[in-house]
């Protein structure tokens, strides 16, 4: 093999993707989920509840527990500006700042160089910048 090749194996290998972003990952939540629902239901049984109503409680506490989870991951993504359209918005404007910087020429960089610095040590003197 090719050192590329290798070099690409090896960083595939050290990626991490986060939980519950494979396959394996929504297997096991789904299984985990469902395990649990059968637990609570012999639980409820063992406790002396009719299986009937076991299993309205049961499906009534599965159902608002995820669905109340759920909205709650949405509010705390929305908080934290994570949702997909706030991140593929700074990853766009991050590569339009790329290309404006790589089209700038040497003198003109200078310039915005001179700019920066000059707004540097207005803020750090206290004057307002314009």
């Amino acid at each position: 093999m090719s050192s590329f090749v290798l070099g690409h194996f090896n960083n595939l290998i050290l990626m991490q993707t986060p939980f519950g972003y494979t396959r394996k990952d929504v297997l096991l939540i789904g299984i985990g989920v469902t395990l649990l629902g059968v637990g609570l239901k012999s639980g409820l049984e063992y406790l002396g509840f009719d299986p009937l109503q076991a299993g309205n409680v049961v499906q009534l506490v599965l159902v608002l527990g995820l669905t109340v989870g759920w909205i709650s991951t949405y509010i705390f993504r929305v908080s934290n500006k994570e949702m997909t359209y706030a991140q593929q918005l700074r990853d766009y404007e991050s590569k339009v700042m790329e290309k404006r910087l790589e089209s700038l020429t040497e003198a003109e960089l200078q310039v915005l160089l001179e700019q920066v610095e000059e707004e540097k040590t207005r803020l750090t003197s206290g004057e307002e910048v314009k």
